[in-house]
């Protein structure tokens, strides 16, 4: 009867000794929204093997984070960078920093810059190789800074989504010393951490050089978001 005693102990040790070692090596990582959770359970150092698998599970999980979702959805700052162009031939890039609620609502701020390029001829002319005089050409630039108010909401947390966009504010020409208001409306597609979007943007002059003027403007742009 002893010895069945102390098989029956023995057995139940080892499974017992099996269990805190196994409970001792276990390794989790949790994602919840932008917080990542390591909690590690060990008495002792952890191997290369634990460390190397460890560093997989994370990398894994950022990729995921950065290129397989829309990181526009989530709770928190955020700040994108916009190049656009639009039919008045108008080279803009600019910045929106803002929070998101966490339900597809984003609301910020931001300003840029803008360039229009135009090429012009000149009353000048340059004689070419042949003798031939050609009126000699340049490019006039004129430059405008923007200021905005900005209100976006994605529809989905998936991997591609459709949203709306609105911004409004003032553009101010440093070339031509004049302002405009303006009204923004877009819609686009996020797609993990960049966004497309085509808009239409109506400008009222009201200061200087531009003041009572009008302008219709269709704008293409891509971002991406931080």
């Amino acid at each position: 009867m002893r010895r069945i005693i102390t098989i029956i102990c023995a057995i139940a040790f080892s499974g017992a000794s099996l269990w805190a070692q196994s409970v001792d090596k276990r390794i989790e990582v949790r994602k919840d929204g932008d917080n990542t959770t390591i909690t590690i359970n060990t008495k002792e150092d952890l191997s290369n093997r634990d460390l190397k698998r460890l560093q997989r599970v994370v990398n894994r999980m950022e990729q995921e984070d950065g290129y397989m979702t829309n990181v526009g959805y989530r709770t928190g700052y955020r700040a994108d960078v916009e190049l656009g162009w639009d039919n008045s031939k108008c080279w803009n890039i600019c910045s929106s920093h803002g929070f998101s609620f966490g339900n597809g609502l984003y609301v910020g701020g931001g300003a840029g810059f803008g360039a229009v390029l135009t090429k012009m001829e000149q009353n000048t002319k340059s004689i070419d190789s042949n003798g031939t005089q050609q009126p000699e050409s340049s490019w006039d630039a004129k430059y405008s800074i923007p200021m905005f108010a900005d209100a976006k909401y994605s529809f989905m947390e998936s991997f591609a989504t459709p949203f709306i966009d609105l911004r409004g504010g003032a553009i101010a020409d440093i070339s031509d010393s004049g302002a405009s208001l303006f009204i923004n409306p877009a819609v686009g597609v996020d797609i993990a951490r960049f966004s497309l979007k085509v808009g239409y943007e109506r400008q009222l002059g009201c200061w200087g050089s531009l003041n009572n003027t009008k302008r219709d403007i269709v704008k293409l742009s891509i971002a991406y978001t931080f």
